[in-house]
Formats: structure tokens, C-alpha cells, sequence
């Protein structure tokens, strides 16, 4: 069998290789290289990385790497080949010196190449171990995790389980309230069916109705209360909230999410946002709602201001009790037996005992009646009214003539100007703006070049948009007041500030 020529040069450094520090050595992927070269070069760390293949062969050393006994030489000079093939081309060499360099060079090739497996295996044992490690590391992060999450997860439900009990005791309340609204409703009811029917001689039953409304006004006040927290917490949910961070952990930083925010609108419900989402905007909604009321010093005066005009402007009856007894006691006299046909063209005499105002004077009743019932008082009466007035003179035609003039100041009035329409000639912009997940709608603005040229210019680049990217497009409102003003445009730090 013709033998196949060997490469006997060092891949690396192109020389020879020999017995000593140009020993061939074979890495794992059954490249050969010179023992100086892995030294020199490639040797790093208990690994090597072949320059052929670049597979890395881990070893404790390079002398620990096995030799390549096909590179081998002889110690004269000549090299040595090993073949499988029985016939020898040699004839110097006789069968028995070449069964036994063939046993020798068998066993050699077997031992290097166990080895190699031998370093290999352990290099592969290591990697697994290296493996198993990683993944009981990786198990126990996330047991720990796993422990601090189940934590916050029954806090959570503990919490869930205090906001549910305070939620259910608030809708006990407010049905106990409801009832007491009821109850009170049906009292003023009755108030007012009895006011219907009352008799305006009966001073002690209309006390008694307005006794009862004084009382239930009282009752009533704490609802003002309510009713303005109701509105404050109306108008805390039909706002939008900015959420974003103040103190960041060191991983937010990294991935620059330290300047994220969120825009919740509060004003959320069940059928349209995610159960989660309305719980958050629910819990917020109550948590501003809490802190204005109670610590608000607007809202305070508020309240304080309520409490004061339930007790400053409540009506005061006039007491008319003292009037009722006389008239009654009077219609009693009159239709007394001895008063019934009383003497009307009779003339009082006698110096009445009360009388108001005037001199014009008239007496109830006659001399009979007087001497009848001589516990009667007599009465005297006025006529309650505005004086009349002489009737204005008419002057005649003559007389007017005679009379001065009074002429009027002469006002100059400037006219106003022409209201503005907006004209084709003039330049126009418009925004598409956006509120939440609406529809965008579009807005228009006319440009007054001729009163402000530069501004104008600067507001149409921004609205076309700036070479650089600054510009209106895609920018956010901070703020807006309705038909009053909006702010936006902050292109620096994108926040308003």
C-alpha cells in the first residue's frame, strides 16, 4: 500500500515539528499543532482555541495535550510512518521488527487518543456541571422571587379584602341613608298637605309645621356636606392624571425608562376599560378625593361656609298669635244677641281709647251696643295709604314756549369698525388634535400677517415642521382650559416645563 504524504509543518508557525519543543500535539478536533505555538499563542486560561475550526480544547497544560504520533520523527533525523497495512515497502526491515514497531506505534495512537478522550470527557463534565449549576441558580432566583411575590400577592388580597368590607359598609350606609331621605321626603309630604289645609287663623298649627320643617332642615345639613363631596369627587373623575417616576432604581435607568409617564384618565367604567384599569382609577378617584377634603383649605371654607348659612338664614315666622286672639274675640262680640242689629248711623261721643295716625276716625258698633256691653273696647281705624297727588297741570302750546329749553350734551360717536371675516387671501393652519382614544378633530387657525409677520412665520415653519424634527407634529397639550387657553409646544424636556 502506497503511503500518503505527511504535512510534518506546524500549521501555526510553518516549522517542522521534532521530539522537543516542536512536539506535534492534537487538540479535540483533531488538529495538529507545535507545543511551542500552544504555549506561546494559544494557550489561555486552561483553554485552547484551535485556529483551524476555532473549537475550544479545554486542558490542564499543553504537555497534558496528547501527542500525534503520525508526526513524530526518528532520533536520526528520519521520520516515522505508521500503516495498517501488512506489507512493508522497506526491505531492510524484517517481519518481526516491523510487527513490533507496528504494536508499538498501534499503542501509542490508542493511548493518545484516550487520553484526548479522557480530557475531552472531563471537559464536557465540566461544561455540565458548569450547566447544572447555572440552572439551580437561575431556580433558586426564582423561588425567591416566586416567595416575595406570593407575599405581596396575599397583601394584596388582604388589602382587597379591607377595600371590599369598606365598600360594602359604604353601600349598607348609603342605603340606610336612603331610607332616612325617604322618611324625611314623606314628613315634608305631609308638611305640605297639612300647609295646604291649614286655617291662616290657626297660628299654633302652622308653628307646628314650621317647627317640624326647622327639624328636618337640621337633619338635612350633614347632606350639604355630602352632596359637595359628591361634586368634589365628580370633578377629581372627570380629570386626567400624569403618573411618572421621582426616585428610580438603578435598572430604569439602564434602560431609560426613568422618564416614562403615564396619562390615566380617571373618568373610566367597566363596559369599555379593563377591570384592573378601573379598580386603579377607582382607588385614585377616592385617594384625591380623601386628601382634597381633608386637608384642602378651599374646600374647608366651603364647608364652613355652608354650616354657617344653615344657621344665619333660616326664616323667622312672624308671631301673629296676639292679632288671632283679637280678631277672634272680636267676632265672638259681634255675633253676641245683644250686637246683632247694632245701630250704624250712631256717632261715637266719647273719646275713643286707641286710635292711629289720623284724625279721621270711625267706631265699631252704636251707643246701644256700647252700653250692652260695656267690656268692649272701642276701636278707632286708619286708612292705610299713599297720599294722593294733585294732578299734573297740562301746559299749553304758549306756555311751553315760554318755558326754557334744557338742551342735551352733544356726543360724538365713533363708529366702530368693521368686524374681521376671515379672507382666502390669508394664510391658514390647522392642528389634528387628539384627546385620549377619541376621534381627533381638527382645528383652525387664521394668520394675520399683516400684524404679525414674524410670528406668523415662526408658527408656519413649526407647523410644517423644522429641518432639525422640532415642530408641532406629534407634541403634546400640558394643558387646556375650555374656551379660554391651551399649552403646549415644549420641545426641550416634553413635559410643560
Amino acid at each position: 500500500m502506497a503511503e500518503e504524504p505527511v504535512d510534518d509543518k506546524c500549521p501555526s508557525c510553518f516549522e517542522h515539528f521534532n521530539n522537543k519543543e516542536r512536539a506535534p500535539k492534537m487538540l479535540e478536533c483533531y488538529h495538529t499543532y507545535c507545543m511551542h505555538c500552544l504555549n506561546e499563542y494559544m494557550f489561555q486560561s486552561g483553554n485552547i482555541t484551535c485556529l483551524s475550526c476555532s473549537k475550544v480544547t479545554v486542558a490542564v497544560s499543553v504537555s497534558s495535550i496528547p501527542d500525534n504520533p503520525y508526526k513524530l520523527h526518528s532520533g536520526n533525523g528520519e521520520e516515522v510512518y505508521y500503516s495498517d497495512s501488512d506489507d512493508d515497502d522497506n526491505g531492510s526491515v524484517t517481519s518481526s521488527n516491523k510487527a513490533e514497531n507496528l504494536t508499538n506505534g498501534n499503542h501509542d495512537h490508542v493511548q493518545g487518543v484516550k487520553d484526548m478522550v479522557l480530557n475531552t470527557q472531563k471537559a464536557n463534565v465540566s461544561k455540565i456541571r458548569q450547566l447544572i449549576e447555572l440552572n439551580l441558580r437561575k431556580i433558586k432566583a426564582s423561588k425567591n422571587l416566586g416567595s416575595a411575590r406570593e407575599m405581596r400577592i396575599k397583601e394584596s388580597l388582604q388589602a382587597l379584602t379591607d377595600f371590599r368590607s369598606r365598600l360594602e359598609e359604604e353601600y349598607k350606609g348609603l342605603n340606610n341613608e336612603n331610607n332616612k331621605l325617604i322618611a324625611l321626603e314623606t314628613k315634608l309630604s305631609r308638611a305640605l298637605n297639612d300647609l295646604n289645609k291649614v286655617d291662616l287663623m290657626d297660628y299654633e298649627k302652622l308653628k307646628s309645621v314650621y317647627d317640624d320643617c326647622l327639624l328636618i332642615r337640621t337633619q338635612l345639613t350633614p347632606e350639604n356636606e355630602k352632596i359637595k363631596k359628591s361634586e368634589l369627587e365628580i370633578a377629581v373623575r372627570q380629570s386626567s392624571v400624569k403618573i411618572n417616576f421621582d426616585k428610580t432604581n438603578q435598572m430604569l435607568g439602564d434602560i431609560k425608562a426613568d422618564t416614562d409617564t403615564i396619562f390615566m384618565k380617571l373618568n373610566s367604567t367597566l363596559q369599555h376599560d379593563p377591570s384592573m384599569v378601573f379598580l386603579t382609577t377607582f382607588m385614585l378617584g377616592k385617594i384625591f378625593t380623601d386628601k382634597i377634603a381633608s386637608c384642602n383649605v378651599g374646600f374647608e371654607e366651603i364647608i364652613k361656609n355652608i354650616y354657617q348659612e344653615e344657621n344665619t338664614s333660616a326664616p323667622t315666622l312672624e308671631d301673629t298669635s296676639e292679632y288671632i286672639d283679637y280678631v277672634k274675640s272680636y267676632d265672638s262680640t259681634c255675633t253676641s244677641p245683644a250686637s246683632s242689629q247694632p245701630d250704624r248711623s250712631a256717632k261715637s261721643e266719647s273719646t275713643p281709647r286707641s286710635t292711629v295716625g289720623s284724625d279721621t276716625r270711625s267706631v265699631l258698633g252704636s251707643d246701644t251696643s256700647r252700653s250692652s256691653t260695656p267690656a268692649q273696647e272701642e276701636v278707632e281705624w286708619k286708612v292705610v295709604g299713599k297720599d294722593k297727588k294733585e294732578p299734573k297741570k297740562i301746559l299749553s302750546f304758549s306756555e311751553m314756549a315760554k318755558k326754557p329749553g334744557n338742551p342735551q350734551p352733544i356726543i360724538k360717536r365713533i363708529p366702530f369698525p368693521e368686524k374681521t371675516v376671515a379672507q382666502t387671501n390669508r394664510p391658514h393652519c390647522y392642528f389634528k388634535v387628539q384627546v385620549d382614544n377619541e376621534t381627533p378633530f381638527r382645528v383652525v387657525f387664521e394668520m394675520r400677517p399683516d400684524m404679525a409677520p414674524k410670528m406668523v412665520d415662526n408658527f408656519t415653519k413649526l407647523c410644517t415642521g423644522l429641518k432639525d424634527g422640532r415642530g408641532y407634529k406629534g407634541s403634546k397639550i400640558f394643558r387646556a382650559k375650555a374656551n379660554d387657553h391651551i399649552l403646549g409646544g415644549d420641545f426641550e424636556n416634553d413635559d410643560g416645563t
